[in-house]
């Protein structure tokens, strides 16, 4: 994925640590998530939104794309359809849980499956939590040992033939469903763990440091 076009989008939720801004990237402030960029001394190439959460001044020296409050997507969501027409096909997102708007929450993680059927690479960051997608198309996905948990939910119905290893918990050709939480709460104990998928499409958790 290194030649991919890289887009970073902030949005409104909670972000604690660094925003990484990769070169080259573009960088895109959904709403209020402008909030986060500022604090950080983080210059936007566009902002996009209904700005019903951001009622500041807004800044003159980058796009600002302003939308109707009432609408269907979500202002990340505008700013995931702007950065694919820029191009972009590997999207890392900040600021998206946290708050009292746990529905905005509930609506990213179904923003990862969404993105998945435009064919687009996305990572979620909260603090030391990394959400990522992984489909039978992708192979053995591979992830480094960290102190941490990592567990893998369906995002579809069922997701069959899931082999995992190099964790505390192996399996073999098994499915997990989107009805129960079987996969929670695993941990990597070799250099890598190996995750391979037959049909379906998994959310990988990896929460760093717990």
């Amino acid at each position: 994925m290194g030649n991919l076009k890289v887009c970073v989008i902030i949005a409104g939720g909670d972000v604690t640590g660094k925003i990484e801004i990769p070169e080259n990237a573009i960088v895109i402030c959904a709403d209020c998530g402008y909030r986060h960029a500022l604090e950080r001394g983080i210059k936007p190439d566009v902002l996009i939104g209904d700005f019903d959460s951001y009622t500041e001044p807004l800044p003159e020296q980058c796009t600002i794309l302003k939308h109707p409050v009432e609408k269907d997507e979500t202002d990340t969501m505008l700013a995931v359809d702007y950065g694919k027409e820029q191009g972009c096909q590997m999207f890392n997102i900040y600021g998206v849980f946290g708050g009292e708007r746990i529905d905005h929450s509930i609506a990213n993680i179904q923003l990862l499956h969404h993105m998945y059927g435009m064919q687009l690479n996305a990572v979620l960051y909260h603090g030391n939590t990394i959400m990522s997608v992984q489909s039978p198309e992708m192979g053995v996905g591979m992830y480094p040992y960290y102190e941490g948990s990592f567990s893998l939910f369906a995002l579809t119905d069922t997701c069959e033939g899931v082999t995992i290893r190099g964790t505390k918990y192996t399996a073999e050709n098994i499915t997990l469903k989107n009805s129960f939480p079987l996969g929670v709460s695993n941990h990597i104990v070799d250099e890598f763990a190996e995750v391979e998928i037959k049909s379906g499409l998994l959310l990988v958790v990896q929460v760093r440091g717990v």
